[in-house]
């Protein structure tokens, strides 16, 4: 989230550059790959306290469209999760959304890409040039102003953003870029063995997402 980008500062006198923190001063963000805040939802699921509202963009609407990504998908233990998944405000999750007249549309048709990734580590990079790729290949459909694709990784993949590993330091997040399609509202759910924390997670980042979509709204 350029909007939360913080650059180096010099030090005019001195000619010593200030030396930079790992994460930026608001609860909940941290820096990604290439040097935005973005926030994220803690490993614990802990709330960060009291939203407050910076004057930034809100969302009016939200619609879901969830990717499952990696070949983990195809195993059915695993992929008997994804009904849940797939439109995770369905069951009354809302509330928060519905206080600040944000409206909720059932969620798209998923999507899913069994791409064998192996034991790889996705930074937000490889997210972002994944969902650019399905876009221009016509396997995700055109992002409207109420879209957040939500990516769901397969077990064997890990999260990775700007140094920080996903399932230990973040449960999910969700960022922004600007494609050919349009401007891209993204969610990243790292897989967890708790099914339940995988659910909880994903809910979080998609409501934070509506509510914060530029890193200027509520937070």
């Amino acid at each position: 989230m350029k909007a939360l980008t913080y650059s180096i500062l010099f030090l005019a006198l001195t000619g010593v550059a200030q030396q930079t923190t790992d994460r930026p001063a608001q609860p909940g963000f941290i820096f990604d790959d290439d040097g935005g805040a973005v926030q994220i939802v803690p490993a614990t699921l802990e709330a960060q306290g009291a939203q407050k509202f910076h004057g930034g963009a809100v969302m009016k609407s939200v619609q879901q469209v969830s990717v499952f990504l990696g070949s983990g998908w195809a195993d059915e233990k695993v992929r008997s999760r994804e009904t849940a998944l797939a439109d995770v405000l369905a069951n009354g999750h809302a509330s928060d959304l519905q206080g600040r007249n944000i409206k909720t549309l059932p969620a798209s048709p998923k999507q899913e890409d069994f791409s064998r990734l192996g034991s790889s580590k996705l930074n937000d990079l490889d997210v972002q040039h994944r969902l650019a790729e399905m876009l221009n290949n016509h396997a995700l459909p055109k992002p409207t102003t109420s879209t957040v694709f939500v990516v769901f990784l397969s077990p064997e993949v890990s999260s990775v953003i700007g140094g920080h590993q996903g399932g230990t330091e973040f449960a999910a997040y969700h960022n922004f870029f600007h494609s050919d399609a349009g401007e891209v509202r993204y969610v990243v759910v790292p897989f967890n063995a708790n099914a339940g924390i995988q659910l909880q997670a994903a809910t979080q980042a998609l409501v934070e997402t509506a509510l914060n979509p530029h890193g200027d709204g509520w937070f």
